[in-house]
């Protein structure tokens, strides 16, 4: 037998592969079965062995402890969220903005300009200390210091600091507030706060409405609700005093729309502010002002106007706004569209000369959709440049009495009935009057009527006029003459004028203006080549010369209305054997050249070449202005 220590190192496992590989193992026997154990076999290691009943009683009591600990769990969450939503639906002890009450309080009803009085009450419920708190009141618009009423007073603004736990804070304001009458005015209130151990900042909304009962002035606007393009147009300014005291220093602004053009006003108006002065209580003042409003078809215009008081009688900027009332007019195309053309001119800004025949022609048309009976359209003729007596129509009729042409189904039967987009044209004749009358025009005045079919099947009288002004220019009268015996000059040389002999003479221009102001008159004039500028001159205005052209320049400077001016400059003539016999040019056409200032036009007047014929000259003989 080996020793021990070498039994021992020799695993089961090699003595199970060493009988197993042996020469002498023997082989088990086939028959026998599987079930039966040898006696060597081993015992499985996995072999389940019943537990005892102690075990078992401690299992399941670590079962039942569980399901004890997960019910106690379940029940405390549910407890718990209970609470929390309680707290968070009706607060408990958390801070909230509904735990903050604030109430103003005055009245709801005011008349504008009043003091109105409030009082506000802030009252904190939650059961912590809110910090800074801040209160902010928003007036309306021109609201007023109750201190001084020229004040601005658009907002009330209070840091409160701490409000404390159940704290209570009141204050009592004043302010004037301004609106019109009918109008409800809203007070916007903001309270502000932070809470301790927070950053953040909360707020508590609210308002207050006040409405308007009356005001101290208010104002009416009476106007047409639509108007034709160009035509007067009436509007009717009423203020009135509602205040038991004398208002001073009653100022009426209003804000006019594009297109629109004042030609009169009752008030004086002043950067489109009328200045009323004082109303007593119960006054009223009626402000009447009339223009033109020029847009296309179907355009709307605003007019604003505010009512107010001023600060000073002289400043006419409203210091308080008390009503502000609007007025829309819209802009239609006439019934009947009718165009004048001077000269075959239709332009805004037509001129014409003076003493001479203007073709006028009036074309007619129906823009409606519905026929027009009786068309009538006459043309007043007035103004201080026209010969009444020159008036003529071929296919209208001339009322002298009031230098009316008239067109109507008299003269021409198709304006008996003027079916929609019908046209026709009416011609007449007149002449202006010679120069020398202060600022002429003509102006033509337009009235067309008839009769048409209404929206309610009812005819119904229509009718509509526009004023056409044409302006009659100057007339400027230049004349220019030579001169050798006379003159403002000493001259030289031999008269009659010979052939390679220097001669001087003085050239002498006259303008004159017989009607309006004329600005910057220039006379001009070219030298013959045989000429030379001497650079002596006389007279008004200033001489200048152009060597390179070899023109010569008179600047007369503003003429005013029915003055002349005058101015002399001195030639010399070397004529040539081949201008014997003859009496040679001096200078060329003079051409005079000006600014009207009433027509707005470029004026300009002509005068013949001067020659060597002196006529005004004393003795004056044909044959000394003969070359020899």
């Amino acid at each position: 037998m080996p020793p021990r220590d070498q039994e021992d190192d020799t695993g089961s496992l090699e003595r199970a592969r060493a009988r197993l590989y042996s020469p002498d193992a023997q082989q088990p026997d086939p028959h026998l079965p599987h079930s039966v154990a040898s006696e060597h076999s081993v015992p499985h290691g996995w072999k389940e062995d019943t537990l005892p009943a102690a075990a078992l009683s401690r299992g399941r009591r670590h079962v039942h402890l569980a399901s004890i600990f997960f019910v106690t769990a379940l029940v405390f969450f549910l407890v718990s969220l209970g609470i929390a939503g309680y707290f968070f639906l009706y607060g408990g002890n958390s801070v909230s903005v509904n735990n903050i009450a604030i109430n103003l309080q005055g009245p709801t009803t005011i008349a504008a300009g009043d003091t109105v009085p409030l009082s506000l009450t802030i009252e904190n419920g939650n059961p912590v200390a809110l910090k800074d708190a801040t209160i902010e009141i928003d007036f309306p618009d021109g609201s007023r210091s109750a201190t001084n009423v020229l004040s601005p007073y658009p907002r009330y603004v209070e840091d409160l600091g701490t409000l404390e736990s159940g704290g209570t804070v009141t204050r009592s304001l004043k302010v004037v507030v301004f609106g019109a009458a009918g109008q409800t005015l809203t007070l916007p209130v903001s309270f502000s706060y932070s809470v301790p151990g927070s950053n953040a900042v909360f707020v508590k909304k609210t308002s207050y409405a006040l409405s308007v009962s009356s005001t101290p002035l208010s104002l009416s606007v009476d106007t047409l609700a639509e108007t034709v393009s160009g035509q007067p147009l009436t509007i009717t300014l009423t203020a009135r005093s509602n205040a038991a005291v004398p208002l001073n220093n009653v100022v009426l602004v209003g804000a006019l729309p594009f297109g629109f053009t004042t030609t009169s006003s009752s008030v004086p108006i002043s950067n489109s502010s009328f200045l009323l002065g004082t109303l007593l209580p119960g006054a009223s003042k009626t402000v009447t002002l009339t223009g033109t409003l020029s847009g296309q078809d179907s355009e709307q215009r605003v007019f604003r106007f505010s009512i107010g008081t001023a600060n000073t009688p002289t400043d006419q900027t409203l210091a308080i706004t008390y009503m502000t009332q609007d007025a829309t007019v819209a802009i239609t195309a006439p019934f009947i569209n009718a165009t004048l053309a001077i000269n075959g001119d239709s332009g805004s800004n037509v001129v014409v000369k003076p003493g001479s025949t203007q073709s006028v022609t009036l074309s007619y048309a129906n823009t409606l959709a519905t026929n027009v009976t009786n068309a009538t359209i006459a043309v007043t003729v007035s103004g201080s440049g026209i010969d009444y007596g020159s008036i003529q129509s071929s296919n209208g009729f001339y009322r002298s009495a009031d230098h009316t042409i008239i067109f109507s189904r008299d003269t021409d039967p198709s304006l008996a009935m003027l079916a929609p987009g019908a046209s026709g044209i009416g011609a007449f004749t007149l002449s202006t009057l010679p120069a020398g009358i202060s600022t002429p025009t003509i102006l033509f005045t337009i009235s067309v009527s008839g009769t048409r079919i209404g929206q309610t099947n009812v005819p119904e009288e229509v009718s509509a006029s526009l004023t056409k002004t044409v302006k009659i220019a100057t007339a400027v009268v230049l004349q220019a003459s030579s001169l050798h015996a006379s003159g403002p000059f000493a001259n030289s040389g031999p008269i009659p004028p010979r052939a390679n002999q220097p001669t001087t003479y003085a050239i002498v221009w006259n303008a004159r203006t017989d009607g309006n102001a004329v600005a910057g008159g220039a006379v001009t004039a070219v030298l013959p080549s045989y000429v030379s500028y001497t650079n002596k001159t006389s007279g008004t205005g200033s001489f200048s010369y152009d060597a390179g052209s070899r023109t010569v320049t008179w600047n007369t400077g503003d003429l005013s209305q029915g003055t002349s001016a005058q101015g002399s400059f001195q030639v010399s003539l070397t004529p040539s054997t081949s201008q014997k016999g003859t009496a040679p040019s001096l200078t060329g056409t003079a051409t005079f050249s000006g600014y009207d200032r009433f027509a707005g036009v470029q004026v300009s007047a002509t005068a013949n070449p001067v020659t060597t014929e002196t006529t005004g000259d004393p003795g004056y003989v044909s044959s000394n202005a003969t070359v020899q």
